[in-house]
């Protein structure tokens, strides 16, 4: 994984509660309300958007009889116990740092409500389009026309009901926040959790597909294109390096953490970094470090280096500045170095990985303060 991992992370956890809903919906049973209870409370330390899913989904089963008693059986309370556990702690640090951190997602969203309705409606579609269009190509390529013959009824009508009620809460909720909130700005990583269930949903509604003598071919493309997209991830600092554009998976970080070390850093000491890419490349090698990123689109770089020093010094720890020239900027060091004592930034240089000949070499820069 190159980034996202958060977005992989409330994938998962959205995929395995409704695996769990289907159970209690079938046969409820404490143990399935537990383990609910604690892929829920995972989710929404992933991420916040699995506050929808879990409300949407929610309000769905609640909404359809079936699933409704299934969910209120004995021992249901396991579900809001574990999650709440779960969540808790977490809960407790956001109530006081709100800002900080849902400030970033905020700005992402790009909430400008006098741009008009238009330009969200259509980065919605955009988005739902990049989560659901691959998967629609691959099931017409393999089904065809057998999407339209005559359907057999779903093996279970209420469950069917309860997801595609669903989908609709969600979808209503998203152009809820187009209407009302201004929101003009949808990625298609953000609909990926909130609609990764589309493609069960299709096939209850069509159930005879998975006795079609073309459902092999959907297994191969499904397995595939899995297949496809790890070999890409695997092979994109190559391409990358060939097109001479320098990729996060390019850059020398195991040779870095051997250069900070031979210069003195102990790899105990706070290390605050020019963008959290590089940060977290030093997370993975320095794992007993405090690592952080000071951006000036997340913070005040100056205040936020400042008071990184001030816990290190109270900690009796040293403290590391270091950035990489491909991404930092202009004034950073001048911000960073602003209301701690100057220092001289020296220089790290290192071939990138996987490069064609002639690429420049990597440049770091860096600021040690030892511990006092």
């Amino acid at each position: 994984m190159r980034d996202q991992t958060h977005t992989v992370l409330v994938t998962a956890m959205v995929c395995a509660a409704w695996w769990l809903l289907l159970r209690i919906a079938r046969k409820p049973r404490s143990l399935d309300f537990a383990l609910l209870g604690l892929v829920c409370g995972l989710g929404m330390l992933a991420k916040y958007s699995f506050a929808m899913v879990a409300v949407a989904m929610l309000v769905a089963a609640l909404s359809v009889r079936t699933t409704r008693s299934a969910l209120l059986s004995r021992g249901w309370w396991w579900a809001p116990f574990i999650g709440l556990l779960v969540v808790l702690p977490h809960a407790v640090w956001l109530f006081s740092h709100l800002h900080e951190a849902t400030a970033e997602t905020i700005g992402k969203m790009n909430i400008q409500p006098e741009v008009g309705r238009a330009q969200g409606f259509l980065s919605l579609i955009d988005g739902v389009a990049a989560s659901l269009l691959l998967w629609v190509l691959i099931a017409l390529w393999a089904f065809r026309a057998h999407w339209w013959r005559t359907p057999v009824a779903p093996a279970s009508p209420a469950i069917h009901q309860m997801l595609l009620r669903f989908l609709m809460l969600v979808m209503l909720t998203l152009a809820g926040m187009v209407l009302f909130a201004g929101v003009t700005s949808f990625k298609g990583r953000w609909i990926l959790p909130l609609l990764c269930v589309a493609p069960l949903v299709a096939f209850a509604a069509r159930p005879q597909l998975q006795q079609d003598p073309r459902a092999g071919r959907y297994s191969v493309a499904i397995f595939g294109m899995a297949v496809i997209l790890l070999v890409a991830a695997g092979v994109r600092p190559w391409f990358s390096g060939l097109r001479g554009e320098v990729d996060e998976l390019n850059h020398p970080a195991v040779e870095l953490a051997q250069e900070l070390r031979t210069a003195g850093y102990d790899g105990l000491g706070t290390i605050v970094a020019s963008d959290h890419m590089l940060a977290g490349m030093l997370r993975v090698r320095f794992p007993q470090a405090l690592v952080d990123a000071c951006m000036s689109a997340k913070n005040s770089v100056p205040q936020c280096v400042a008071d990184h020093a001030e816990r290190s010094r109270q900690a009796g720890k040293g403290l590391l500045l270091v950035s990489r020239a491909d991404r930092i900027a202009p004034d950073w060091w001048e911000q960073a170095l602003s209301r701690v004592a100057p220092q001289p930034v020296r220089s790290i240089d290192l071939p990138f990985h996987m490069v064609r000949e002639g690429t420049p070499a990597a440049h770091y820069g860096y600021v040690w303060y030892t511990p006092k």
